[in-house]
């Protein structure tokens, strides 16, 4: 009887996963990808996160380049990581401000792959600087690469250096 008891247990855990993506596919919510701030303090701490994030990359850029270290491929990647960062935060810090801060444009969602950018003169060129904004995606999803392959380069470079200790 015990040993039933644990083959079900270990047959759900087995199963557990493929019931959770399932369960996402068929029973999906609401995910929401957009962040807006309703006060002014929020969209400000999180404008100040912002600055502060992109500080600390221009010093991640000029430590690794201070001390050299820019000379091994994985610190050069995670360099490259740094500096679409920092494109990736003022890119932020800008389209914030023309949607929290100024309320210059609003969003306004037509169907499921239509929206509408409606700005307060009905400018072409801002509701067009907006959008291109809003593919801040373009410019964080290689930063995260950049920085996954430095990480990674590092990590090998770390163990070849192991393994030929251990095998001299």
């Amino acid at each position: 009887m015990q040993k039933k008891n644990l083959f079900n247990v270990q047959l759900f855990l087995k199963f557990t996963p493929a019931i959770a993506v399932a369960l996402t596919i068929l029973i999906p919510i609401d995910g929401f990808a957009t962040q807006l701030h309703a006060s002014s303090e929020g969209i400000i701490t999180h404008q100040m996160g912002h600055l502060f994030f992109l500080s600390s990359m221009v010093t991640l850029i000029f430590t690794i380049t201070g001390k050299g270290l820019n000379k091994q491929k994985g610190w050069r990647l995670i360099q490259y990581s740094a500096f679409f960062f920092i494109l990736w935060n003022l890119d932020a810090i800008a389209a914030h401000f023309f949607d929290n801060q100024i309320h210059a444009v609003k969003i306004e969602n037509i169907s499921l792959l239509k929206i509408k950018i409606i700005t307060n003169n009905d400018s072409f060129i801002l509701a067009l600087c907006y959008y291109i904004l809003k593919l801040d995606h373009l410019l964080c999803v290689p930063a995260m690469l950049f920085l996954y392959k430095g990480l990674s380069n590092l990590v090998d470079t770390q163990k070849q250096r192991i393994t030929e200790k251990e095998s001299s």
